[in-house]
């Protein structure tokens, strides 16, 4: 059955586009700012946050892990397999792009975060849409201005994945850009995604081994394995920024992520042990590159980004403040050694 041009592959558009022809975004600026969404979703939801990382209304997570566990190799080896196959390539700005460099994608992501929140997507789908977007870069050419374009179309998509309840709107995620697209250029985008990605939309992202990792170590402290669980989600959503960080597959990221948050929080005790290494099956050599990578974004940012959408939002009561929080400038060399050296 063909589609038409008004009805997208994963979802129909549900508002009718105008044959105008929209104006084209400027390259030196951030993308357009974000109008308020509109009120399906009630003031008072707090999806975001709920499904951050594991919620207290979620089943305890050591009683699922127990339930799964004859299971839980399997699942891992498939998991690592995944993030192997649906990768994005780590050289595609300088051998497939001819008018995307790092900064404009960092911007795009930065802009992105502030999208997801204002449409109070969880981090989850946000992870996904920049997943989609690299690997759509990885295969696909598109000029600088088709960028904000890809990157909002690239949430839809991963939205309608996520959540098979809400019913995600073209016209909705145009009107974040200021109508600076069609709806008819957000459905064609969508089915260059599906087509370019040959519709494998799964992927485990830093996210999904994080969510595995941190129930390792959450211990009776809930209050301290909360604060642990935010600083995790800040530093993976840092991660996100550092198209340098695309050459490590999800799981380091994610356990990378893992050994600084411990770190951050108790700077004079090792950050990783056996346990850890067991659970992750990652050595700290195996990780250094990318603590240390995303160690420096932690201190001082993406270099040269005016604005800053991850530290606002994590500069919130509600979690805890975690992107406040001053990490030691200095990680010990000791603690980037291999356990037993």
């Amino acid at each position: 059955m063909e589609v038409s041009d008004e009805e997208s592959v994963t979802g129909p558009a549900r508002t009718p586009d105008t044959d105008s022809e929209p104006e084209q975004p400027d390259p030196a600026a951030a993308p357009a700012a974000i109008a308020p969404y509109p009120g399906d979703i009630d003031d008072e939801t707090e999806a975001d946050l709920a499904r951050l990382l594991d919620s207290s209304e979620q089943p305890d997570p050591a009683a699922l892990r127990a339930g799964m566990e004859p299971y839980l190799g399997d699942i891992d080896r498939y998991m690592r397999s995944l993030e192997a196959s649906r990768r994005p390539r780590d050289d595609y700005i300088w051998t497939t792009q001819e008018d995307i460099n790092p900064k404009m994608r960092a911007v795009l992501v930065d802009w992105l975060v502030d999208v997801s929140c204002t449409f109070r997507l969880p981090a989850d789908t946000l992870h996904l849409a920049v997943s989609y977007v690299d690997r759509f870069l990885t295969a696909s050419v598109i000029k600088w201005h088709e960028l904000q374009l890809l990157g909002v179309t690239a949430l839809l998509v991963a939205a309608k994945y996520e959540d098979d309840i809400f019913v995600h709107e073209v016209q909705r995620y145009r009107g974040v850009t200021a109508n600076t697209y069609t709806t008819k250029q957000v459905v064609k985008m969508e089915t260059d995604i599906l087509k370019s990605l040959n519709f494998e939309m799964g992927s485990p992202t830093a996210r999904t081994f994080l969510r595995r990792y941190i129930t390792v170590c959450r211990g009776r402290d809930r209050a301290k394995a909360k604060k642990l669980e935010f600083l995790c989600s800040y530093l993976a959503e840092l991660s996100l920024l550092d198209y340098d960080c695309i050459q490590f597959n999800p799981s380091v990221v994610a356990a990378a992520c893992l050994f600084l948050a411990r770190f951050t929080i108790s700077p004079t005790a090792r950050p990783w042990n056996l346990t850890l290494q067991r659970n992750t099956k990652y050595k700290v050599s195996d990780l250094k590159s990318c603590i240390l990578m995303i160690h420096k974004l932690q201190l001082n940012g993406y270099p040269g980004l005016k604005e800053d959408a991850i530290k606002v939002k994590y500069n919130d009561r509600e979690l805890e403040h975690v992107s406040a929080m001053d990490p030691p400038e200095n990680i010990p060399l000791r603690f980037l050694k291999d356990i037993g050296q």
